[in-house]
């Protein structure tokens, strides 16, 4: 996998990531809000309920008797009353309180005085829910043949509710508290009336008009006051609490986040480019950072092992850089050296011409045809060498700049050396070897120079007489020419230089020296050919391999 898609994958997890606490986050923050509204007790007003909603808590028994389910006997408490289940004539038949269930029909007188809701089912039946808040039980209780008798008992129970008995007059002013805690009068519309939920009622009245014209009223707290509006209040409260809560964890999270994304990101960075200023100075050691790397293995940690291809490409690059600089340094000593010896190879023949022209030019001496002959050769001679020198130098530099053009055409690899072997006037180069068909594309003039340089080193650095072969043969569609001597073999030191131009282990004061550019224009020669060279060398002899692709 690339670095790129790694990068990419790399971010991609760390999002998901991301995204999934958000959402956790999110998840927990709604299901705490849906637990704290279920959690409330959620209680409903029967007397809001329509007939098919409580059609389903009413069970027929094989008998053809009916009960109510648990949940609505429970909802009927709730509500401070009782339900009875009624045919159409009034018998019951069954009832959330127990004590009336037994009756055999229900007590017409009572509905009239109590609260109450009639719902009509079907086959007849019909479904009656009658409020028995103790309130009304304790003003029963309270106002017995239109007197106030209350006793110690009353006072306990009454007590016992938190409730209080007041009287009111007949324009509904409060003129006594009977028995309780002096809370705030109610008003003539709150004294005759409630609100129709009742839950939404703070608390619970019963009233009773007494015989001087003065209403009698028991108040006490609603134990089931459960109003929409604070609970609503509450519910948004905590919404908005949560929202702002959220929002909060969600800046923080996300600069914690930001901070370590940026820290496990920005850290390889920072040691990169670390790594690149110590490289532009030339320092090719790696920065020892013990936060990135394993101590043991040296390796980068799992957390940053994605950044192992990038570290060890720095460090080939380093490697690159440090190998270049020691052959820069090694060239430029080269080429010092090969200055320093062409400047001899110069001065050495200009030398010689120098002082055979002073020579024939003095007027002290008078010399011979065949002296001045003997001086014109020399100086022919010199000065062919000088030649050849300075048009070997442009020639390798040409090469470099791919300023030669190649004249390549079809040839027979073994014709043309048996040919070449032939013209030459070298006694121990034996006749070629191999696949006498194998064809390739070369300038033939450029590949005789090729041969003139490898052949001749080959005759010129082993001793007399030692034979030089020549083998073709064709190897992985490649054609392959090998030239072999059986001489002393090359110093190690000449062969690791032996193709730079900048190296020379002779001098012109040596009659085979050359120009000491021959190998160096054989290497350049073969690569523009596409080809490669290779050179092995040990005491029994030194082998040279060209490869040219066929075509």
């Amino acid at each position: 996998m690339r670095l790129s898609s790694k990068i990419s994958l790399r971010f991609l997890i760390y999002f998901v990531v991301f995204y999934a606490v958000l959402f956790l986050v999110t998840f927990g923050m709604f299901a705490y809000i849906i637990y704290d509204l279920l959690s409330k007790e959620a209680i409903s007003d029967i007397r809001a309920l329509d007939a098919f909603e409580i059609e389903s808590d009413i069970q027929k028994q094989t008998d053809g008797s009916y009960i109510f389910s648990e949940d609505f006997v429970k909802l009927a408490k709730q509500n401070s009353g009782h339900v009875y289940l009624v045919d159409e004539v009034g018998k019951i038949l069954v009832a959330t309180n127990q004590e009336n269930q037994s009756s055999h029909s229900i007590e017409w007188t009572a509905i009239q005085k109590k609260d109450h809701v009639v719902w009509e089912l079907p086959d007849q039946l019909f479904m009656i829910f009658i409020e028995d808040h103790p309130v009304e039980s304790l003003l029963d209780k309270l106002y017995i043949n239109n007197e106030i008798q209350m006793n110690e008992e009353l006072e306990k129970e009454i007590s016992a509710v938190d409730a209080s008995v007041e009287i009111y007059n007949s324009d509904g002013i409060r003129e006594e508290i009977f028995y309780g805690d002096m809370n705030k009068a109610l008003s003539s519309m709150e004294v005759v009336t409630n609100s129709q939920d009742y839950f939404e009622r703070k608390e619970v009245t019963a009233i009773r008009m007494m015989e001087n014209g003065k209403v009698l009223v028991v108040r006490m707290p609603n134990m089931n006051y459960h109003p929409f509006e604070p609970a609503l209040v509450d519910t948004m409260k905590k919404l908005v609490f949560s929202i702002l809560a959220f929002h909060l964890f969600l800046f923080i999270f996300t600069i914690l986040f930001s901070i370590w994304l940026g820290y496990r990101f920005g850290r390889p960075l920072l040691y990169f480019l670390h790594r690149i200023e110590k490289l532009s100075v030339k320092d090719y050691e790696s920065p020892n950072d013990k936060k990135l790397r394993s101590p043991k293995s040296g390796r980068f940690k799992r957390k940053y092992r994605i950044y192992e291809e990038v570290d060890k490409s720095l460090a080939k690059l380093a490697n690159t850089l440090k190998s270049n600089e020691e052959k820069i340094i090694e060239t430029e000593k080269l080429r010092e050296d090969w200055i320093t010896g062409l400047s001899h190879d110069l001065k050495t023949p200009l030398s010689s011409i120098y002082g055979y022209s002073t020579m024939l030019a003095s007027y002290e001496y008078s010399w011979s045809a065949e002296e001045v002959q003997h001086f014109a050769k020399t100086m022919q001679e010199k000065s062919n060498y000088m030649n050849a020198l300075i048009e070997d130098l442009t020639f390798t530099y040409q090469l470099k700049n791919d300023a030669i053009q190649l004249n390549k055409e079809k040839l027979n690899l073994f014709k043309f050396l048996r040919s070449y072997v032939i013209a030459s006037h070298w006694n121990d180069v034996q006749e070629p070897r191999g696949n006498k068909d194998l064809t390739v594309y070369l300038d033939a003039k450029l590949f005789e120079r090729v041969l003139d340089n490898l052949v001749g080193n080959a005759v010129k650095h082993t001793p007399n007489g030692t034979k030089i072969y020549l083998e073709i043969y064709e190897k992985d569609s490649l054609a392959c020419l090998t030239i072999r001597d059986e001489g002393p073999g090359i110093p190690k030191v000449v062969l690791d230089n032996l193709f730079n131009r900048y190296y020379r282990g002779t001098n012109t004061t040596s009659e085979t020296s050359g120009t000491g550019l021959g190998l160096a224009i054989t290497k350049q020669l073969i690569e523009a050919h596409n080809g490669i060279i290779k050179v092995e060398s040990s005491n029994t002899g030194t082998l040279v391999t060209v490869i040219f692709p066929k075509k």
